[in-house]
């Protein structure tokens, strides 16, 4: 009776057929996720249709985006359990999904705000893109603390998206200024930065209106006191919230905003 025998793949070989590279292959090996089914004379790896199969098994299971360690497990076990491993698969893909959903609202929504503008400092963008990440739990800490009405107005509640955005605008543009001044080193007094605070201090009037009444000095010093640092990030250098403080509160003239 004739005996039949395997074909076996050289290394090189197996990696064409299969259209992956040898450091890929040996990386697999290292790993433990396809082991070759033999060596030739030379010490040199081969592998076997049955290596072919275990490869599109790896393969098809990383394209559904399963870790090296998920496919380690899969393999290992039982395939009948693959059904209810899919079916996690799937809610972890979806959760995946939604999250690269919210990334990319963020920063089409930052766009929105700097409009091309590449001047904008690298630490008012960080903070802008950590404030809309975690708008929602801003607002939860916030009403728990004030008014409902003042919350409602410091994220614009019932505005439409382009009047939140030039409001947005407004202000980044107002505290990139700011940062510009003080890095050019002008002092807090300077008229051009009390200029500057002022159309600040006009925007939070605007935007707050007649929730600012609702709120008492000591009240709102608290509030800012006890902010939550994981959802209300400071990237600005303790020199300039130093040089802020003192910006706001340095009291300006009818003189000064005349000028």
């Amino acid at each position: 009776m004739r005996r039949i025998t395997k074909t076996r793949y050289s290394i090189g070989s197996f990696a064409k057929l299969t259209s992956t590279t040898e450091r890929t292959l040996r990386f697999y090996d290292r790993k433990g996720l396809l082991k070759p089914s033999g060596y030739n004379e030379q010490g040199h790896r081969t592998y076997t249709d049955d290596d072919l199969i275990r490869l599109h098994q790896i393969l098809t299971l990383k394209y559904l985006d399963y870790s090296l360690d998920q496919i380690g497990k899969y393999l290992e076990q039982d395939s009948k359990d693959f059904h209810s491993s899919l079916e996690m698969q799937y809610e972890l893909l979806l959760q995946k999904q939604q999250h690269i959903q919210r990334v990319v609202a963020t920063i089409e929504r930052v766009k929105a705000i700097v409009k091309d503008n590449r001047t904008i400092d690298p630490q008012l963008l960080m903070l802008m893109i950590h404030s809309i990440q975690h708008e929602e739990e801003q607002k939860q800490w916030l009403s728990d603390r004030l008014p409902d009405s003042v919350v409602q107005s410091m994220f614009m509640s019932g505005s439409d998206l382009e009047e939140r955005l030039q409001v947005e605008r407004e202000m980044t543009l107002g505290l990139n200024n700011l940062l510009v001044m003080f890095k050019q080193g002008l002092k807090p007094e300077n008229p051009l930065v009390q200029e500057c605070a002022h159309s600040l201090q006009l925007i939070i009037e605007r935007l707050l209106g007649q929730a600012l009444q609702e709120l008492s000095m000591s009240e709102t010093g608290k509030v800012l006191e006890e902010l939550d640092p994981q959802f209300f990030m400071n990237s600005f250098d303790p020199d300039f919230m130093s040089y802020f403080l003192k910006v706001f509160g340095h009291p300006v003239t009818r003189s000064e905003q005349l000028e």
